[in-house]
């Protein structure tokens, strides 16, 4: 996961409520933009991996800079972008986020989703989206209070995607992962 990445989509969504959101809402929106980005352009804007919980689906490593468990120098910069004022996220970075990590169609995506759920609360996004996900629904509605790793093949195939179709794209990412690492090592 690109740490940078991460916090500049929270910040770019929580840009439009003002720069405080419930967290909860947040991580709804964010799984149904990654989402939405994997069934038109087969990879996720978040570069995260999944869990399935009890309130619907969850971006893990996002989840686990919320809850201060990432911990690290990486959930230092995360702290010093973020804090929680009980349970909505508030951004301390505000207007001095540059966006340079996300592409026009990611941004495109992330609008529209906030878009067509802006006016929406957690509850709604829980009960009526996530609850509905078919990836959520094999392994989710039967976990109380912990979590369940879901491979992004399951929502591929949720999404409609054949098997070969899932896995040139796992090759895909796989070769792009280790490309990006090779330059940076």
């Amino acid at each position: 996961m690109n740490l940078e990445k991460i916090i500049q989509i929270v910040n770019y969504i929580l840009q439009k409520y003002n720069f405080t959101l419930n967290y909860t809402k947040l991580l709804k929106i964010l799984y149904i933009a990654d989402r939405e980005c994997l069934r038109r352009w087969d990879f996720a804007i978040s570069e995260d991996t999944y869990c399935a919980m009890k309130h619907g689906m969850v971006l893990s490593g996002l989840y686990s800079f919320i809850t201060q468990k990432a911990g690290g120098s990486s959930q230092a910069r995360w702290n010093s972008c973020f804090e929680e004022n009980g349970y909505d996220l508030c951004s301390i970075v505000k207007e001095s986020c540059s966006y340079d990590e996300l592409s026009k169609a990611e941004i495109e995506i992330l609008d529209e989703v906030d878009k067509e759920y802006h006016s929406k609360d957690w509850k709604f996004l829980v009960n009526e989206i996530h609850h509905n996900f078919r990836e959520w629904k094999e392994v989710g509605e039967k976990k109380e209070n912990s979590s369940v790793e879901v491979e992004k093949k399951e929502i591929l195939l949720s999404l409609g995607k054949s098997e070969d179709e899932i896995k040139e794209i796992i090759s895909n990412e796989n070769a792009y992962r280790k490309c990006k690492d090779d330059l940076q090592g």
